[in-house]
């Protein structure tokens, strides 16, 4: 996102003291009761890197940076109305929850499109690596940021996180808040970047950018890591100082633009009319609050968990080692944008439904017993699980042959942690969940499903489960019409 006005840095000088003795050793930098990483300045060679690297990635996608968005080339320059890989007819989505997790702590990034996997887009292939930094502002000015953002998303279905990593089966995004914009190969004078093109939020596990280090204006920004995720959500930009979606960074409180507002391409094209028409007729203009109530719904509370039921195995089913183990659940939940995963405990061992499998084939693991357990989670942390023992080359216990499968409807959410959002509702539909407090975790998958945004963000093949799940095969995947 361009500025209109510049910062300026006022760097005292520092007198260098050789250290006592005695001196205490420098404790840890803390945020939100969790230590942050350092991570080192990188080198000149590394960032000239990186840049050729982003330069590589986006002229082999067919892509370029248009204003704060990437997007197809095609689409920047007009000649396609569509993204490529998106549905040509007009949109029409069921209303879905989503988490938005604010990473004030960094990580390892690579190339991908899975928020829970540590990927982004804008790194191209898995190959290409970086060690991205954290925030390094106070926590005073972390938190004016994060309220902000609960603020503008609280009227809808949506949940917001900081203090910890939600939990990899959760559908949550992320805004990376650190950073200048060299740390993924981009030039000065932008704020943040949204490498997902995504009309209609069509792929919950987007990777955006904010970029702390270009600012010290807490409105900044929490504005800018607003409209790079509702960049990802489909918004562009629209006319109007006062409006989040306004491209320029300007000071005072910021606002959805609750009416249809006139696009602003000053700074970049505008990708997703096509979906925009139908909140808007006159193909012109954008109504912020008109789109995010359909792709959220309005706020609520959530109490009710995920339902998940084994179709196969069955509890206490026999096997012998290399027979094929076929899994088959059924999902659901009362509210779109859930998610589930497959786990295998005695193995330590899990798979993420990230393309919305509900079918595995797999051949039997080695001699034992086993328990097959599929999570599904929402995004108030709302838990329900089905689970069956299966036995490879051994009898089970006289009172499990035959019996069923076990199912629960599932907890409040206190085993995975709620959101720390404001409110404790959300919208219409679910498919993935999660809550704010959820497992530490860098993460990201990299298969979008049906319906993902544009980008080329479509039909990857999932990231596979380690161990015995890699070893004997991949999952069938079964796509949902909309993507998880």
């Amino acid at each position: 996102m361009a500025r209109s006005h510049a910062y300026f840095a006022i760097v005292p000088a520092l007198l260098a003291f050789a250290p006592s003795a005695d001196a205490a050793p420098e404790q840890p930098r803390t945020l939100f009761g969790r230590v942050v990483p350092e991570t080192p300045e990188p080198s000149a060679e590394e960032l000239e890197r990186r840049r050729l690297a982003l330069e590589a990635n986006l002229e082999e996608q067919g892509l370029v940076l248009s204003g704060d968005v990437v997007m197809p080339k095609a689409v920047a320059e007009g000649e396609l109305s569509v993204p490529p890989g998106l549905p040509v007819g007009a949109w029409d989505e069921p209303p879905h929850r989503s988490t938005i997790f604010l990473n004030f702590f960094g990580g390892p990034l690579s190339g991908g499109k899975i928020a829970s996997e540590g990927q982004s887009p804008c790194l191209g292939g898995p190959q290409n690596k970086v060690d991205y930094p954290a925030y390094g502002g106070s926590e005073q000015k972390a938190l004016a940021v994060i309220q902000i953002f609960k603020d503008a998303a609280e009227p809808f279905g949506l949940r917001v996180a900081y203090e910890k990593t939600p939990p990899k089966h959760l559908p949550y995004s992320q805004v990376m808040m650190g950073g200048k914009p060299s740390a993924i190969g981009f030039g000065p004078g932008i704020l943040g970047v949204s490498c997902n093109l995504d009309c209609g939020d069509q792929w919950l596990r987007d990777t955006t950018f904010a970029f702390t280090e270009e600012s010290n204006n807490a409105g900044v920004l929490g504005t800018t890591a607003l409209q790079e995720a509702a960049h990802s959500f489909g918004l562009d930009h629209i006319d109007g100082e006062n409006n989040i979606m306004f491209p320029y960074a300007t000071l005072g409180n910021k606002v959805w633009a609750d009416t249809c507002t006139p696009f602003n391409d000053a700074t970049g094209g505008i990708g997703c009319k096509y979906v925009h028409v139908k909140f808007c007729p006159d193909n012109q203009t954008q109504n912020d609050v008109a789109e995010l109530t359909a792709y959220f719904g309005v706020n609520s509370p959530d109490t009710e968990a995920p339902v998940v039921k084994m179709l196969s195995p069955m509890d206490g089913q026999q096997m012998s080692a290399g027979d094929m183990l076929h899994i088959e659940v059924e999902v659901s939940d009362n509210f779109e944008g859930y998610g589930w995963v497959l786990q295998v405990p005695e193995l330590k061992q899990e798979q993420q439904a990230y393309a919305g499998e509900k079918v595995w084939d797999f051949p039997a693991p080695p001699k034992g017993a086993y328990t097959i357990r599929v999570e599904a989670i929402d995004h108030d942390g709302n838990i329900g699980f089905a689970e069956a023992k299966i036995y490879v080359d051994q009898e089970p216990p006289a009172s499990e042959t035959g019996d069923e499968p076990t199912t629960s409807a599932g907890s409040d959410g206190s085993e995975s942690g709620g959101s720390e959002s404001g409110g404790g509702g959300g919208s219409e539909g679910g498919s993935e969940g999660g809550g704010s407090s959820g497992v530490d975790a860098d993460s990201a998958d990299t298969t979008p499903a049906e319906g993902d945004s544009g980008c080329g963000c479509r039909d990857a093949a999932p990231t596979p489960a380690p161990g015995w799940l890699l070893v004997v095969g991949g999952a069938l995947l079964v796509r949902r019409r909309r993507r998880v």
